[in-house]
């Protein structure tokens, strides 16, 4: 038996390697023999400059709310990789119900490209996901000035989604604690950044797929001269995640939150569209699974040990959960 174990993050409670450990536990408790390729993964939020290297500096800068955080980020030779989750991040700010929509900032993700480019990086890779922000990336420009518009190739982004940049408010601001009237506002002020970014660098990001990852953080990039690249797909790539599921007999992945979402543009979704190519089974196990995803190969921590013991022990919870998904699986191939 060989399984590939490629989840992401569990948001606030677990690291995709952390959630990979523990599935990879139940996979052994099971088949002691199984052949294990653990390929923690993520889609350019949270947990990115893990999965690719792991951090080698740490900086100060404008956290999501104007209070100063501890970012970290890689650079590795002429190369930089900056997570937006880092600096802008909407666990930073307290999650939806501390955070302020109107007033959260991507000047902290301006600040690392800058510290990153002035440190003589010739590419930066930004993971725009996770992010507490729906300015338009207005914050991140300012703090970027004369460094834009980028050369070409300087600047890539890794996002984990296909929204454009003029629906980033409808899509995201409810996620960012935005209520229907301050989605309104926050939808004006997107169209106003936009027709500056166009006036600015000639660039309408306006109907652009992927211009609205990170609040418009994204959209403003591009329209700097970023190129947009689908982050999970990127990730999977680099890791050589294809390759290990072709020759796989079932594969496991899974986040916290799991939805209809997940399958366009999360890294889960790519992680299954990879295994249907190569007819290989996939199983998720997430924290918790919406109402339309769910199904006999979804197995959720809420359903199977409630949540409580979930957040109390996540570790074991993932581990649980996945036992019961592989005796689901195993019960399903006799």
């Amino acid at each position: 038996m060989r399984v590939v174990i490629a989840p992401d993050k569990f948001k606030g409670t677990l690291t995709a390697r952390q959630a990979a450990d523990a599935m990879a536990s139940a996979v052994r408790e099971r088949w002691p023999d199984a052949r294990l390729d653990v390929v923690p993964i993520a889609d350019g939020g949270d947990g990115t400059v893990d999965s690719l290297g792991g951090a080698t500096r740490v900086d100060e800068v404008s956290g999501p709310l104007g209070t100063p955080v501890r970012a970290a980020w890689r650079l590795d030779g002429g190369l930089a990789l900056i997570e937006s989750a880092a600096a802008s991040g909407l666990v930073l700010a307290g999650g939806p119900g501390g955070n302020d929509p109107w007033h959260a900032t991507s000047r902290g993700v301006g600040e690392l490209i800058a510290r990153a480019l002035d440190a003589g990086a010739t590419r930066v890779l930004v993971g725009a996901g996770g992010s507490a922000t729906t300015d338009g990336g207005r914050g991140a420009m300012e703090a970027l000035g004369e460094r834009t518009p980028f050369a070409p190739g300087w600047v890539t982004v890794l996002t984990d989604t296909t929204v454009t940049f003029d629906d980033a408010a409808r899509v995201f601001g409810p996620q960012k604690g935005a209520d229907p009237e301050m989605v309104r506002r926050l939808g004006a002020r997107l169209s106003m950044d936009a027709e500056e970014w166009t006036a600015r660098f000639g660039i309408d990001v306006r109907g652009v797929p992927r211009t609205g990852a990170a609040g418009g953080l994204s959209g403003a990039l591009h329209a700097a001269g970023a190129d947009l690249v689908d982050g999970a797909a990127y990730i999977a790539e680099v890791r050589d995640l294809d390759a290990a599921i072709a020759g796989a007999d079932l594969v496991l992945t899974g986040e916290g939150a799991f939805d209809e979402t997940s399958l366009r543009g999360k890294g889960p979704g790519h992680v299954i569209a990879l295994a249907a190519v190569h007819g290989v089974p996939a199983l998720v196990v997430a924290g918790a699974a919406s109402r339309d995803v769910a199904g006999e190969h979804v197995a959720s921590l809420v359903e199977t040990v409630g949540v409580r013991e979930a957040l109390a022990n996540p570790p074991a919870s993932v581990r649980t959960t996945t036992a019961v998904a592989l005796a689901a699986f195993a019960a399903s191939r006799r």
